[in-house]
């Protein structure tokens, strides 16, 4: 007899193939009382084209199933569609994550009705520069017609569109100005092939010179400092506002390339107090000011961000390192103390510059048999692991990040654990991260295979906390992990890294094809991290850099003396580098207070990165 899991895969194929009478004959035979129901009504509602009452049947009788939630947004489009707006928003108001279609839809409606906080919401989303489904334009022909957005707002997306590289999005925003203000047809371009030319035939239409400052800021990627001297000679026939924005741009793509002359031109932007054209503007700003030692112009540089940006983590704990340098100690350990209570890099940091405390952490939740024996009895985990066992990983992930929805701590906790025994390493991770005062270290941070990492880890003379800290960002721990690039198994190689590691051990081309398997793809991974931090000035930030994002770029950003490590961090042009480099240090001091020993602050495991060296040739 066939089993459920067989049947199940085989009704599934039925459905997608559109095969009705081979998917019933085939769905009669799973047991009433399975966990995979839901699937097979969803099934059937979907290839049949089930009217709104049907599915609103399934959506009560399956209420906390993803499958649920799909047909809420279904419906909920619908409903929008048909313009029956009651009916949309009791499906809305069930929706955990609604599409952008739908949040458009939502603003508008609330906007009609007069809510204040509509119009906030409506004109943050015009400003965001980003491309926007078709449902966002009613409400943005509202807001227009209510005189909350005008001609400079459609400017002002027009060049955040330019800026952001959403090219499309700027053809229509151009489109939408009156004729005899756009910007000519070849615009966009001419910005790309003769940006030069463009800057220098200033026209009286503004969209025309956005096309120029965009044509400018492509070349200040290249080159700050050309483009900074065909700015000098042609500015000032411009308006002072795109003058200070053209210096600005030219500041950020020179602060992004670590040359000391940014400063310079951001001061032409801006003065220090004052707010630059974009965040992106603001926070190399105050990163340019880092490397710089300006410890003044890092202050009044956060100052002077917006305040949704200032309050975030990493400005938080610059300006309080600004105000201690400053010598004004009170402020800046008010600012350290509040941060030091979030457990992640910035917290770490905030913490070590405070004075000593008596008191210690609170002790971890320690997950009870009676807290596994129901995380085990919730239908939605339960029908997760079946999935996964199944081999269907996107229906397992679903269902198991629904059914954390609305958890305690301790039952996250209890889930965690769950998934740890059943060898689900990231979604043990991931949940154990979710609790917000009881929390359990060990979860968060698992180490499986530990024999095989400590091992690999001692014979590569490497710290083993900081392997665990390097896998847990780059693969949670999921063997089998591939990556859209191609990376993969625990330490995530790429396939040309295993074949130069390969002939580097003197190994069988066979066993470089075998980086799935946890043993090889960690002996390999611990052996380049090895080489990287060899070759990298034994500098564990630089090495740690450099795995993500290559050697030569690690090198290329290391400045002409000697850096703090935080402040080479910070100031990483990549930002998902750069946030890799803080995740996997904060993760190494995590573990390392998990397998004990000698601890070490962050802040010294930071260290100080070395000056570049300076190539010299042989002298003849």
């Amino acid at each position: 007899m066939a089993s459920v899991e067989s049947d199940f895969k085989a009704a599934r194929e039925a459905y997608q193939k559109g095969r009705t009478e081979q998917f019933e004959r085939l769905a009669r035979r799973i047991p009433e009382d399975s966990l995979l129901q839901p699937y097979l009504h969803y099934w059937r509602l979907k290839a049949h084209g089930a009217a709104a009452d049907e599915l609103q049947a399934f959506i009560a009788t399956y209420p906390d199933s993803p499958l649920a939630d799909r047909l809420r947004i279904e419906l909920a489009g619908l409903y929008a569609l048909a313009e029956n707006w009651p009916a949309f928003r009791l499906q809305y108001r069930e929706i955990h994550s609604p599409p952008q279609e739908l949040v458009c839809h939502e603003i508008h409606l609330r906007l009609r009705e007069g809510d204040p906080r509509a119009t906030q919401e409506g004109l943050e989303l015009w400003r965001s520069g980003r491309e926007l489904p078709a449902s966002c334009d009613a409400l943005f022909d509202s807001l227009f017609e209510q005189g909350r957005l005008g001609m400079e707002d459609r400017y002002q997306r027009l060049r955040l569109a330019l800026d952001n590289g959403y090219l499309d999005l700027a053809r229509a925003m151009n489109a939408q100005l009156p004729e005899a203000e756009r910007m000519q047809d070849n615009a966009l371009a001419m910005a790309q092939r003769h940006g030069d030319e463009l800057i220098r035939a200033v026209s009286d239409r503004r969209a025309q010179r956005e096309a120029a400052l965009y044509a400018l800021s492509l070349f200040a990627r290249l080159d700050p400092e050309g483009a900074a001297q065909i700015w000098h000679a042609h500015a000032s026939q411009y308006p002072e506002a795109e003058q200070r924005y053209g210096w600005g741009q030219i500041a950020l793509y020179a602060a992004r390339r670590h040359d000391t002359r940014a400063l310079e031109w951001f001061l032409r932007a801006a003065p220090a107090h004052a707010p630059l054209f974009s965040a992106l503007q603001a926070q190399w700003r105050v990163r340019a000011a880092l490397r710089a030692g300006n410890w003044t112009e890092v202050n009044q540089g956060i100052q002077a961000m917006p305040a949704n940006l200032r309050e975030e983590a990493v400005w938080r704990y610059w300006r309080a390192r600004a105000l201690k340098a400053m010598n004004a100690a009170f402020p800046a350990n008010a600012i350290f103390a509040r941060l030091s209570q979030e457990q992640d890099y910035y917290g770490l940091l905030a913490l070590e510059e405070l004075p000593p405390r008596l008191e210690s952490r609170s002790e971890p939740y320690r997950v009870t048999p009676d807290d596994l024996r129901w995380a085990r009895s919730q239908p939605g985990l339960s029908r997760a692991l079946l999935l996964r066992g199944m081999g269907l990983p996107g229906d397992a992930l679903e269902e198991w990040n629904r059914a954390l929805r609305g958890m305690t701590d301790r039952q996250l906790l209890a889930a965690a654990e769950l998934a740890l025994r059943e060898g689900w390493h990231d979604r043990a991770i991931v949940s154990a991260s979710m609790t917000r005062k009881e929390h359990n270290f060990d979860l968060r941070y698992i180490a499986p295979f530990r024999d095989l990492a400590s091992a690999h880890a001692q014979e590569n003379g490497l710290d083993e906390a900081w392997v665990y800290g390097l896998i847990r960002q780059e693969s949670r721990f999921v063997a089998q992990a591939k990556s859209r690039s191609g990376a993969q198994g625990l330490m995530q190689i790429m396939p040309a890294t295993a074949s130069w590691i390969g002939r580097k051990l003197g190994l069988d081309r066979r066993v470089q094809t075998r980086m799935h398997t946890p043993d090889t793809n960690l002996r390999f991974g611990t052996y380049y991290l090895r080489h990287a931090y060899d070759s990298l000035e034994q500098s564990p930030v630089l090495a740690t850099a450099g795995y993500n994002a290559g050697p030569g770029r690690a090198r290329r950003w290391q400045a002409d003396t000697p850096l703090e490590g935080a402040v080479y961090v910070e100031s990483i042009p990549f930002q998902e580098t750069r946030d890799y480099v803080k995740k996997v240090m904060a993760n190494a001091m995590f573990y390392r207070n998990r397998f004990g020993g000698e601890a070490q602050p962050l802040k010294d495991r930071l260290g100080v990165v070395p000056a570049r060296r300076v190539e010299t040739s042989p002298s003849g």
